[in-house]
């Protein structure tokens, strides 16, 4: 493997970037954290920083060989035993919001396959592949119909993204949502992440590379995947000229808040295989 071009950034300056990437001897990853829902805070890092630290931490562990399923079981033991060493088991285990939550999107060199934990996306030839959350898609819509009434009745864009009247409507149940994740019912708005608790492996989509000689990984922080780095920040770019609040084109449960980079942390990794 080698890397072509890779990209990190947070969105603000003030605060420490809950996305992260690796590259192993064999293995490959882009980690998002997950924006904190409740209150919980192991010093001074946020729960979507340290579930992200302790996945990355873990792929450099994962055996050369190992499956989807066996590196499903690896990575969610390696953030309970985080929790088993701080104390926080059964605190977690109630409130689902406090838990260290990330997604992340894997390639396997030995077994040329990309594994999907969660929202992040990745890109093989010229097909993109995304693995969006129902329960997001829904309350992205609801912020999207709050900030087009608020828009529409005399609230200026600035004011709304110094405070995003639409994001406060649905924060209750963006935290309420919780619930729902690694949830082992068939709930409809279920949806996998690594956050120490059992993934059910058919939830987990995988894709096949075998003749690719190049793939891209990447967060949910790009809207819309390229082949190059370049033309995705381009993008990226266009659409937050366009629609800074993410209410538009590509409604998503945020927007860019003034003086941040972007609505998300992103990461992109543009690898040769």
């Amino acid at each position: 493997m080698e890397v072509i071009e890779v990209c990190c950034i947070g969105k603000s300056r003030q605060r420490l970037c809950e996305d992260g990437w690796i590259v192993t001897d064999g293995y490959a990853a882009v980690i998002d954290g997950s924006t904190a829902k409740g209150t919980l805070r192991l010093g001074d890092k946020s729960t979507g920083r340290l579930a992200m630290e302790t996945v990355k931490d873990a792929i450099t562990r994962l055996p050369e060989n190992a499956c989807m399923e066996e590196a499903a079981v690896r990575l969610t033991q390696a953030i309970a035993a985080v929790y088993e060493a701080t104390g926080i088991g059964e605190k977690v285990k109630l409130e689902p919001e406090n838990r260290l939550t990330c997604s992340a999107v894997i390639w396997s060199k030995r077994r040329r396959e990309i594994w999907m934990f969660g929202d992040c996306q990745c890109r093989v030839g010229d097909r993109t592949f995304t693995n969006p959350k129902k329960v997001d898609d829904v309350l992205a819509g609801i912020r999207s119909d709050v900030l087009r009434y608020l828009t529409s009745h005399g609230h200026s864009m600035d004011e709304l993204q110094t405070r995003d009247i639409g994001r406060e409507m649905i924060f209750g149940a963006l935290r309420d949502q919780c619930a729902f994740q690694n949830d082992g019912s068939n709930n409809p708005y279920r949806y996998t992440v690594l956050d120490g608790f059992r993934v059910d492996p058919q939830t987990v989509p995988v894709v096949r590379a075998e003749e690719a000689t190049e793939i891209v990984l990447a967060t949910d922080g790009y809207p819309v995947l390229y082949n190059t780095l370049a033309e995705t920040e381009a993008s990226l770019r266009e659409a937050l000229k366009n629609d800074p609040l993410c209410f538009v084109s590509h409604p998503a449960t945020k927007g860019m808040t003034i003086g941040n980079d972007s609505f998300d942390d992103r990461t992109y990794l543009r690898l040769a295989i």
